[in-house]
């Protein structure tokens, strides 16, 4: 019996700092005669031909070499590829492009917060007067450093000054008070420590944070929620919660998870991708995005391109002892933080204006490792990989889309070394 032909794919990706679209094309099966690709006359798109079949692939930016027939360097291969040049017209800087997903100037003033699956009200409308970006990562350690070395402060100098004259240090001290408590008024304190506000919801990369009473229709719970509680105080009251630093937080209505409670900042942290809310963007991250714009943010803050996604709480209760969260870490290597590809695997997306385009994306390196591994890689004083937390089930998730992202890319470039290549959405 015949073994079914298998279907060609096509891969572009915008290489923006070169201004060329690496082409790549998988046969399936060796070229022959019958084999032609040509660029369509319009530069947008490429037409491959190949035993009697026809595929196009719009490409992410138009390219000059309409009409061009390309040659193919080695006949009987069956993975081609080509570096195409730009046209003239303008495109789009992926790499400049915005990292962030729902800021608080993005997200609209008395919104009402829903969950995504069910559409259940978790915050009420015009019950969030405004919102409010929190600082960076890096934020308490900038605090602590500004405290202890704040501009101004001349203690040394002041008593090498007035170390003559008796009440010299008394006054000294009694201004540096007076500077401790302007500063903490401000926020700026070293004691300082942001916890929620009535009335504020506050954004981060990848959640919202509202305190507890402007909250409605969730589930408190140490695991499961059928094993939680609308009453918060009733499910903190368990024994075996005295270690615990947060609970799990649920859609009383479809028992989606939302996010969870945090006990040092007593509030209630919803991630991004599991809810919606009014936004002047009218969009709705998803995962992927808010993943890649903390990826983006760790590799900014740190220097460092690689990182460990850990679980963001271990209050889950589960009988599994084994996989990814557990036992195993997902260790990535950023290859490129902002790409643009089109794939013959996936249906291309359509634009505001209507007209297709590429995919904005990052371009990463993935692997499981043990916990063992990953443990010693943040131990290590030479060490770079950073620390990034999401829910168990989250990074359960990401893994799936990363492996479902690599199926997208030519046979040939899915694999290096013991790493996976995979595609992050932006």
């Amino acid at each position: 019996m015949a073994s079914r032909p298998t279907t060609p794919l096509l891969y572009a990706e915008l290489l923006s700092n070169i201004r060329q679209i690496s082409l790549a094309i998988s046969l399936g099966s060796a070229s022959d005669a019958s084999t032609r690709v040509v660029v369509v006359a319009d530069g947008e798109n490429v037409e491959l031909t190949h035993h009697g079949q026809s595929h196009i692939l719009h490409l992410p930016a138009k390219v000059a070499l309409g009409g061009m027939i390309l040659p193919i360097q080695r006949p009987g291969a069956s993975a081609l590829s080509w570096r195409l040049p730009l046209g003239q017209a303008t495109y789009t800087d992926a790499s400049s492009a915005e990292s962030s997903t729902w800021t608080a100037t993005d997200l609209k003033a008395g919104s009402e917060v829903v969950c995504r699956r069910c559409q259940a009200v978790v915050v009420k409308r015009d019950v969030v007067k405004v919102w409010k970006d929190l600082p960076s990562e890096n934020w308490a350690e900038m605090m602590e450093f500004w405290h202890c070395h704040k501009p101004g402060d001349h203690d040394h100098d002041h008593h090498h000054h007035n170390n003559n004259k008796p009440n010299g240090v008394d006054a000294n001290r009694q201004s540096a008070r007076a500077d401790d408590m302007s500063l903490a008024a401000r926020g700026y304190g070293a004691s300082s420590a942001i916890s929620a506000q009535q009335g504020v919801g506050f954004v981060d990369l990848t959640t919202l944070l509202f305190v507890e009473q402007d909250c409605s229709n969730i589930t408190y719970s140490l695991s499961t929620p059928e094993h939680g509680s609308p009453d918060r105080q009733v499910v903190a009251s368990d024994e075996s919660s005295n270690q615990i630093r947060s609970l799990n937080v649920f859609c009383s209505s479809c028992q989606s998870q939302l996010g969870f409670y945090n006990f040092r900042t007593a509030a209630v942290t919803l991630l991004k991708w599991q809810i919606s809310c009014d936004s002047v963007s009218n969009l709705s991250p998803g995962l992927e995005e808010c993943l890649a714009a903390t990826l983006i943010s760790t590799t900014a803050r740190s220097g460092s391109s690689r990182s460990l996604l850990l679980p963001i709480t271990e209050t889950i209760a589960t009988t599994e002892e084994e996989g990814v969260g557990k036992d195993q870490v997902v260790h990535i290597w950023v290859l490129n933080s902002g790409i643009v590809f089109t794939s013959s695997a996936m249906e291309a997306t359509v634009t505001r204006s209507g007209a297709e385009s590429g995919i904005p994306a990052m371009k990463l390196l993935y692997r499981l490792v043990p916990r063992e591994e990953a443990d010693r890689m943040l131990d290590s004083l030479t060490g770079d990989a950073q620390e990034v937390n999401l829910p168990i089930e989250a990074i359960k998730e990401v893994v799936e889309r990363l492996d479902r992202s690599n199926c997208l890319l030519p046979t040939t470039e899915r694999v290096f070394k013991e790493w996976k290549v995979g595609l992050l959405r932006r």
